[in-house]
């Protein structure tokens, strides 16, 4: 009876955690920032008190809450929370696993906002090293990658590395078949004539 009886509250525990969840994503789409963080911080607590502070769950939710604080443009939170999901992911998968690269990537991001553009390029550089290993050298990830590293270069105003990265990065979009009318294609293709213009 107690078994059963801690079975329906758990049931019952994740259907309330669940519906929250479809609000907290409805929010999301509805670019409502402040009540969506709300939501999330709420998500997190509720996490690590049931599953514990290391959870990969507390990750991903620390995740959202790093996207909500970029998009607020408080891009110091944003850094710590994605350290924190680091810090977890790191603990259960070691340093290289897809998810691990996928935080340094956004961390990458975060940092570049911030104009840390040296710190940038060493979270992209790890990052890409993962990627490459375990997805191959033409995947989405890695192009994605590769057109971030030409954004830094951009910043730093070294034109010749910038266009070196968005032209491997054009090259990645092509090899999986993008068409020229694909908006990171066009982007890229945007970014190399700017570059050139300036070399």
């Amino acid at each position: 009876m107690v078994r059963f009886l801690n079975t329906l509250v758990l049931i019952t525990f994740s259907c309330l955690i669940s519906h929250r969840f479809l609000l907290i994503f409805w929010l999301d789409s509805m670019k409502n920032c402040e009540e969506s963080m709300k939501y999330h911080k709420e998500a997190l607590r509720l996490r690590q008190k049931l599953l514990g502070k290391d959870d990969l769950k507390v990750a991903e939710s620390l995740d959202s809450i790093a996207g909500l604080y970029q998009m607020q443009k408080d891009n110091e939170k944003a850094l710590k929370a994605l350290k924190e999901a680091m810090r977890i992911r790191r603990q259960h998968f070691g340093n290289d696993h897809l998810e691990v690269a996928t935080t340094l990537f956004g961390m990458g991001s975060t940092l570049a906002d911030i104009g840390e553009l040296d710190k940038a390029m060493d979270c992209y550089n790890a990052s890409l090293i993962i990627r490459k290993r375990r997805l191959g050298s033409s995947s989405m990830e890695v192009a994605q990658t590769f057109h971030n590293m030409g954004s830094v270069y951009a910043l730093k105003q070294d034109y010749s590395k910038a266009l070196e990265q968005w032209n491997s990065s054009l090259e990645k979009y092509l090899e999986l078949g993008l068409p020229d009318d694909h908006h990171l294609v066009s982007c890229t293709l945007s970014n190399i004539q700017m570059a050139e213009k300036f070399l």
